[in-house]
C-alpha cells in the first residue's frame, strides 16, 4: 500500500479526502492521509484572500511532508482560485486554456520544491467545481429540484465544472451560494460529491481524473505535459 500525504487548505478538503478520495484509492492500493496547513488564514478572512497569505508558508509545510521517508508521494489539494500571488508560475501563467494555466503552475511548484516525491495538484478553480458536477445530487440533498437546473447549466455554459470561471463573483463557491444561500460546504459539498460518485466524477473533470491516474500509478513528481 502506497503511503500518500495530502496537504489541504481545511476542513472541507479534508473531508473530501476522507469520504470521497480515500476509498476509490485504498482500492488501488493507495492510502491517502489528508494533512491540513498549518498556517492556514486566520478564521474568518475570506475565501478569495487565499489559503495563506504567501507561498513560503506552503513550502514549508510541503517540505516537512517531504521529511518523512515513510511517504511515497507529498501532494497538495489546494484551489487555483485565491492562491497566493508569489505563487511559483502564477504571475506568468497563460490565460485563456484553464487546464494550460493549472498546468503551468504546477509543473513551477514541482520545480521549486525540486523532489521527485512531490507531485502538487491545484484544483480547478476550486474544489467546488465538483459540487457543481454533482448539481443533481446537491439539489437532492437539499430538497431544491430547481437547483439541479440552474447549477446545471451554468456547468454546461462553460464547457464543464473545471471549465467555470474564477472570478469574485463567478467562482464555483460564488455561484453555489447565489443559488443556494444555505449551503453548508464542509458537509453539502463532501456529501453531494459522495452521492454522485468518484467515477463519474472522473469522467466530468479530466484535471482531477489525471491527478488520481498518476497517484494511482505511482508516478513520480514533477513537470509533466498533459494534452486536454
Amino acid at each position: 500500500m502506497r503511503q500518500v500525504h495530502v496537504l489541504v487548505e481545511g476542513a472541507t478538503e479534508e473531508r473530501l479526502v476522507q469520504q470521497v478520495l480515500q476509498r476509490d484509492l485504498t482500492a488501488n492500493g493507495v492510502w491517502v492521509t489528508p494533512v491540513t496547513l498549518k498556517t492556514r488564514r486566520a478564521a474568518g478572512r475570506p475565501h478569495d484572500k487565499g489559503g495563506v497569505s504567501r507561498w513560503p508558508k506552503i513550502e514549508h509545510d510541503i517540505r516537512a511532508l517531504l521529511r518523512n521517508s515513510a511517504v511515497d508521494t507529498v501532494t497538495t489539494l489546494l484551489d487555483l482560485y485565491g492562491l497566493p500571488s508569489d505563487t511559483p508560475g502564477l504571475a506568468d501563467a497563460p490565460t485563456g486554456d484553464p487546464y494550460a494555466r493549472v498546468t503551468h503552475v504546477e509543473e513551477a511548484m514541482a520545480r521549486t520544491v525540486d523532489d521527485p516525491r512531490f507531485l502538487p495538484f491545484l484544483a480547478l478553480h476550486e474544489t467546488e467545481a465538483w459540487v457543481l458536477a454533482a448539481a443533481d445530487e446537491l439539489a437532492e440533498l437539499v430538497g431544491s429540484p430547481k437547483l439541479a437546473d440552474v447549477l446545471g447549466s451554468q456547468v454546461t455554459a462553460a464547457g464543464g465544472a473545471e471549465r467555470v470561471n474564477d472570478g469574485p463573483d463567478t467562482a464555483p463557491s460564488k455561484r453555489v451560494l447565489r443559488a443556494h444561500p444555505a449551503y453548508h460546504k464542509v458537509v453539502d459539498g463532501p456529501d453531494a460529491i459522495e452521492l454522485l460518485g468518484l467515477t463519474a466524477l472522473r469522467a466530468t473533470c479530466p484535471h482531477l481524473h489525471d491527478w488520481l491516474t498518476r497517484l494511482e500509478s505511482g508516478a513520480p513528481g514533477g513537470g509533466r505535459a498533459r494534452a486536454v
